[in-house]
């Protein structure tokens, strides 16, 4: 390798790190306690579930019902029958990653019996526009 290269890898590599690692930064894992608070006063324990969902689709949350796992604000794994999944993407960190809002709410026979508000990064590519045909 040329000597002019080597000194160019040197160089790009601490300059590259520097611009990189404060993006990870901006990962905050935790949402706003305003989000949290806001959630929670929408979402009284023993409301209807579709009721919830009503209202979390009215601070912005798309949500699906799901069983499995789930994970609470304190990081933790647990599984259950029923919950219902809502997320919301409010800041954009970069081209291809956004900071993600997360509510489950933990479905009791139809009624909200707990409230899990989370927030991590979200990487995936987002869905392409639909393609346009011209005749």
């Amino acid at each position: 390798m040329s000597r002019i290269f080597q000194v160019a890898i040197r160089c790009a590599l601490p300059i590259s790190l520097a611009l990189l690692l404060p993006a990870c930064s901006l990962f905050s894992t935790t949402p706003s306690p305003a989000k949290r608070q806001a959630v929670r006063d929408a979402l009284p324990y023993g409301m209807d579930i579709a009721q919830a969902q009503s209202k979390l689709s009215g601070l912005g949350f798309a949500c699906s019902r799901r069983t499995g796992n789930y994970t609470d604000e304190s990081g933790a794994e647990h599984s259950s029958e029923r919950f219902l999944f809502c997320e919301q993407r409010p800041n954009t960190i970069s081209f291809a990653c956004e900071n993600r809002d997360q509510v489950t709410v933990i479905d009791r026979d139809g009624t909200v019996a707990g409230i899990e508000v989370t927030r991590g990064p979200s990487c995936q590519p987002a869905s392409p526009p639909p393609v346009t045909r011209f005749k």
